[in-house]
C-alpha cells in the first residue's frame, strides 16, 4: 500500500460541507427551545443608574430578562485566558452596574421566538452615568506598563547601534482588527437531570466544559460540550465567552433549552479582537550589510480589566543573525473589551515592523532586500545560541525568488510598469512561527472488516483535522484513509488540544499515531486489520512534549483539570520554528493611486507535510488574509465616543476574489526529528505572518513612498504636492 501520510487526500468532510449536511452549533435542533437576544450598552465607561425592563417583559412570549440585578447573574469570577484559565475576559458583564467598554452586555432577554426576543431586547432602556473613556493606544501611551519577563537582552545593543555605520529607526503601527468568521457566535444550552449540555462553536470543548462546571458548581462529568464542526475561529473561539454562561443560566432558570445566535454587530464587543499595536524598531548594520544590532519596542493595546502580553519579538528576534538584540513589550490599558488571540496574534504585527525596517535598511545600504536577508541568515538561534531543530529558511527564500522571478527586479522605485502603464512594485518578507505543542490523548478502535475509528477531543476549524488525523491512523494500521472515521469536538472524548497555536496536528496527531500503533501491536501474529480478535480491538494512548515536567504533562492529559499545559518553541536543547519567505507584486495606478495585488508567492518549511492539499489551503488562506490586513482590514475607532464604528461586513472590509491575484504556494521538504514523533510543524498561522510587510515593501518599490501603518490606503501613496 502506498503511503497515506504525505498524499493530497481530499477532505473527509468536503462533500458534507458543500451539500449542507454538516450541522454547526446553531443548527442543532432542541425541542421546545426558547430564544435569547442580547442587550448591549451604549457608553464606553461608567455605570448604569437606571435600567427599565418593563416594556421588554410586556412583549408576548417573553419568559425572562436577566440583568445585573437578577439572581441568574450571580456567578463566580471567571479566570482570564491570558492567565492560563478559560475566559475571554475576567469580567462578568452582569456582575455589577459598572460599564467597562462600549457594547458590553447589559441584559439577556429570553422569549418563545427569535422575533419576540429581539423585539423585547430593543425595548430595554438604560440610563448611564458616563465617565471619560479612551479606546486608542495614542490616548493612553502614558499609562504603558513594561512586561519585564518578556524582555530579551543579548549583548550591548545600545553600544552597537551607536557605532554602526548604517542605522535605520522608525515607528510602525497596526490597527485593531476583528476575526469575523463566517459562523457567528452561538450557544444552545439544555439541562436534563442535573446535566448541562452545551452546543458552542469552540476551539476548546474541554476548557469550555471546565468553565461551565465551575460557574454552576457541577462535577466536570455533569457537563458536556459539543462542537464537531466550527465555521472558522482564528482565535476568537478559543476562550469561553460570557454569553455562553448566561444562556446556560437562563436555561437552568426556565427549565427548558435556550438558544442564542449573536448578530455580527455584537460580535465586535462580546468577544475578542486583535489589538492596536505600535512598534519602534532600530537596526544597525556594518557596511557589508551584516546586522550589528536589533532593537524592537512594542506597545500592545489591552483592556483595563485584563493583561494580555503578546511577545511578538520572541519570534522576530530569531529571524536574523545579530550579536546584539534588545526587545521590550509594553501593555497599554484602554477602555475596550479584552483583546485576544487572532491568527498569528503576536507574530504578524511584529513581523510587519521588522520586515519593513529591514527593507528600509536595504535601501540605505543600496543592497537588494532579498540579498540582505540571505546575508544575515543565522546558523543558530541568535537569542540562546541553541541549534534549530530544523531551519530551511534559505531554501524557502531561494525557491521563492526563483518562482517569482525576483532577479528581474529593477531596484529603482517607480521604474517598473506593465503594458497598461501601471506602476509595478515587488516586495519580499520573511515569516516564522513557533512550534507549540500540548499533551493529548487519543483512542483508536479497530472493528471487523478493516474499519477504524479515531476519537479525540480536538477540533476542526476548517483546517482539515478530520482528514489528516485519519491519514495518520490509516498509515499506522495499513488501511485506506476511507476506512478510518474520526470523531472530534466532544468534551466526552479523550483529552485533546485546544485548536490554537497551529498545534493540533503535531499534538493530537502524535497521540493518534501512538494509539494506532498500540492497536496494530496487539494484533495476533496471524491476525489482520480486517479481522481483529473478538471483532473489536481498541487502544488509548497519550503523548506529551518531553520538555514538560510530569505534573504539567499529567494536568494536560487530565480531561477534568483546569488550565493549559503547553511547551514553547525553545527547549533546553533546541529552538523550534516553522519558516517561510513571501514575495508580492502590487500594481498601482499612477493617476488614481489605486493599489491592486498582482501575484503572491510563498514558500514554507513546516516539517513533515501530512497532506499537501490541506497545507496549501491553509498557507494560501493565510497569505490572502495577510494581504487583506495590508490593504483593507481595520476596525475603526471613534475617539470621541470610544467605540468601534464599522461593526458589520459592509464597513469592515475583507478581501474577496476580485482583490486577490495569482497565489502560488510551495513547501520545502524538511525532516525534523525533534518537534514531535510526526516531525510535523504548524502551518495554520505562518501564512499570514509576513504578507503585509511584503505588500508594504512592494508599495514602496512601486511608488517611492514608505507607508509604516496598516492598512495601506490610497491617501497614503498620493504624490507630494
Amino acid at each position: 500500500m502506498k503511503d497515506v501520510v504525505g498524499a493530497p487526500v481530499v477532505r473527509a468532510d468536503a462533500l458534507a460541507k458543500v451539500t449542507g449536511a454538516v450541522r454547526y452549533a446553531a443548527d442543532v435542533p432542541e425541542p421546545d427551545a426558547a430564544h435569547a437576544a442580547l442587550v448591549t450598552g451604549t457608553v464606553a465607561r461608567g455605570r448604569i443608574v437606571a435600567l427599565d425592563t418593563a416594556a421588554a417583559e410586556a412583549v408576548p412570549g417573553v419568559r425572562l430578562v436577566i440583568t445585573h440585578r437578577s439572581p441568574e447573574a450571580k456567578l463566580p469570577p471567571g479566570g482570564f485566558l491570558g492567565a492560563g484559565e478559560e475566559f475571554q475576559s475576567s469580567v462578568n458583564p452582569l456582575a455589577s452596574d459598572e460599564i467597562h467598554y462600549m457594547g458590553q452586555i447589559v441584559a439577556l432577554v429570553v422569549a418563545d421566538s427569535v422575533e419576540a426576543a429581539e423585539e423585547a431586547a430593543h425595548r430595554v432602556t438604560a440610563e448611564y452615568e458616563p465617565r471619560p473613556a479612551h479606546a486608542t493606544l495614542a490616548e493612553e501611551m502614558a499609562g504603558a506598563r513594561l512586561c519585564e519577563d518578556l524582555s530579551i537582552e543579548v549583548g550591548d545593543t545600545e553600544r552597537a547601534l551607536a557605532g554602526a555605520p548604517f542605522v535605520v529607526e522608525a515607528e510602525y503601527t497596526t490597527p485593531a482588527m476583528h476575526h469575523n468568521p463566517i459562523e457567528l457566535y452561538s450557544t444552545t444550552a439544555a439541562w436534563c437531570d442535573g446535566v448541562l449540555t452545551a452546543h458552542v462553536p469552540s476551539q476548546s470543548v474541554q476548557s469550555t466544559r471546565s468553565a461551565l462546571a465551575l460557574m454552576f458548581g457541577l462535577p466536570v462529568g455533569s457537563v458536556r460540550v459539543l462542537s464537531p464542526y466550527v465555521g472558522g475561529g482564528f482565535g476568537c473561539k478559543a476562550s469561553v465567552l460570557w454569553h455562553t454562561v448566561l444562556v446556560a443560566a437562563a436555561a437552568r432558570s426556565l427549565g427548558r433549552p435556550v438558544k442564542l445566535i449573536v448578530p455580527r454587530e455584537q460580535m465586535f464587543t462580546v468577544g475578542s479582537f486583535r489589538p492596536q499595536t505600535r512598534h519602534r524598531v532600530r537596526l544597525g548594520a556594518a557596511r557589508d550589510g551584516r546586522l550589528l544590532g536589533y532593537e524592537h519596542h512594542t506597545w500592545w493595546q489591552n483592556s483595563r480589566a485584563d493583561v494580555l502580553p503578546l511577545p511578538g519579538a520572541e519570534s522576530t528576534a530569531r529571524l536574523y543573525a545579530s550579536p546584539n538584540i534588545s526587545t521590550r513589550e509594553y501593555v497599554v490599558p484602554t477602555d475596550v473589551n479584552t483583546p485576544g488571540f487572532m491568527r498569528a496574534p503576536a507574530e504578524f504585527p511584529a513581523a510587519f515592523a521588522l520586515e519593513s525596517a529591514l527593507d528600509e535598511l536595504a535601501e540605505a545600504l543600496g543592497t537588494d532586500p532579498l540579498e540582505l536577508r540571505l546575508r544575515n541568515e543565522p546558523a543558530r538561534d541568535p537569542v540562546t545560541g541553541l541549534p534549530f531543530s530544523s531551519r530551511s529558511m534559505e531554501a524557502c527564500r531561494r525557491r521563492g525568488a526563483e518562482l517569482f522571478g525576483w532577479s528581474r527586479r529593477d531596484p529603482r522605485p517607480g521604474s517598473m510598469r506593465d503594458r497598461d502603464g501601471l506602476l509595478i512594485g515587488w516586495g519580499c518578507a520573511s515569516s516564522c512561527y513557533p512550534v507549540l505543542r500540548t499533551p493529548s490523548r487519543a483512542r483508536v478502535r479497530l472493528t471487523a472488516g478493516g474499519r477504524a475509528e479515531v476519537l479525540v477531543a480536538a477540533h476542526d476549524l476548517g483546517t482539515g483535522a478530520y482528514t489528516v488525523l485519519a491519514q495518520i491512523a490509516a498509515q499506522e494500521l495499513g488501511l485506506p484513509v476511507t476506512g478510518v472515521t474520526v470523531r472530534l469536538g466532544d468534551s466526552g472524548l479523550p483529552a485533546g488540544p485546544m485548536s490554537a497555536g497551529s498545534m493540533t496536528t503535531g499534538s493530537a496527531g502524535s497521540a493518534v499515531r501512538a494509539a494506532a500503533r498500540a492497536v496494530r501491536d496487539r494484533l495476533p501474529a496471524t491476525g489482520t486489520v480486517a479481522d481483529p480478535p473478538g471483532g473489536v480491538l481498541e487502544a488509548e494512548a497519550a503523548w506529551a512534549p518531553p520538555e514538560l515536567d510530569a505534573e504539567a504533562a499529567r494536568r494536560g492529559l487530565d480531561a477534568e483539570a483546569r488550565g493549559f499545559a503547553q511547551a514553547g518553541a525553545v527547549s533546553a536543547t533546541h529552538a523550534m520554528f516553522s519558516h517561510g519567505a513571501q514575495f508580492v507584486e502590487v500594481l498601482v495606478d499612477p493617476g488614481t493611486r489605486r493599489i491592486r495585488l498582482g501575484r503572491m508567492v510563498g514558500v514554507f518549511a513546516c516539517g513533515r507535510i501530512i497532506n499537501p492539499r490541506t497545507v496549501r489551503s491553509q498557507l494560501a488562506g493565510g497569505m490572502i488574509w495577510g494581504a487583506g490586513h495590508a490593504l483593507l482590514e481595520e476596525t475603526q475607532v471613534d475617539p470621541a465616543l470610544a467605540r468601534f464604528t464599522n461593526t458589520d461586513l459592509g464597513g469592515y472590509h475583507i478581501a474577496c476574489n476580485a482583490d486577490i491575484g495569482e497565489v502560488t504556494v510551495e513547501t520545502v521538504d524538511e525532516t525534523d526529528e525533534v518537534v514531535n514523533p510526526l516531525g510535523a510543524k504548524g502551518v495554520g498561522e505562518i501564512g499570514v505572518v509576513g504578507t503585509a510587510a511584503a505588500v508594504a515593501n512592494a508599495v514602496r518599490h512601486a511608488t517611492g513612498i514608505r507607508v509604516r501603518e496598516l492598512p495601506v490606503l490610497v491617501d497614503d501613496v498620493l504624490p507630494p504636492r
